[in-house]
C-alpha cells in the first residue's frame, strides 16, 4: 500500500541527531534493527510503506523531547498529514 501523503523523513533523523543517539541507540530503544532505522533515514520505499503510528510514537517519546521547537512543531504538523488524522484539529 502506498500513501497518499509523505513523511518527512529528515525531520526523523534530525530529531535522532538533535538527540545524539546513534541508529543503534535508537533502534534498540525503539525495538527495532538498527538496519530499520538505517532503512527509514534512506528513504525506502518499502520501509517507509509499512511504519505504523506505534513506531513513530515511540521515535517521537524517544527522540521528541530534545528536539528544537521548530522540529518537534514540523514533526507534529507532518505525522498528522501522513496519517490522516485531521480530526485532530477540528473542533
Amino acid at each position: 500500500m502506498t500513501r497518499k501523503n509523505k513523511i518527512n523523513i529528515q525531520l526523523l533523523k534530525l530529531m535522532r541527531k538533535e538527540s545524539s543517539l546513534t541508529q543503534a541507540e535508537l533502534a534498540a530503544r525503539l525495538g527495532v534493527s538498527r538496519e530499520t532505522v538505517s532503512a527509514i533515514e534512506n528513504e525506502k520505499q518499502e520501509t517507509i510503506n509499512s511504519l505504523s503510528i506505534d513506531l513513530i510514537e515511540k521515535w517521537w517519546k524517544v527522540c521528541g523531547q530534545r528536539s528544537s521547537i521548530k522540529i518537534r512543531n514540523e514533526f507534529m504538523q507532518n505525522i498528522i498529514q501522513f496519517f490522516n488524522l485531521d480530526f485532530i484539529n477540528r473542533p
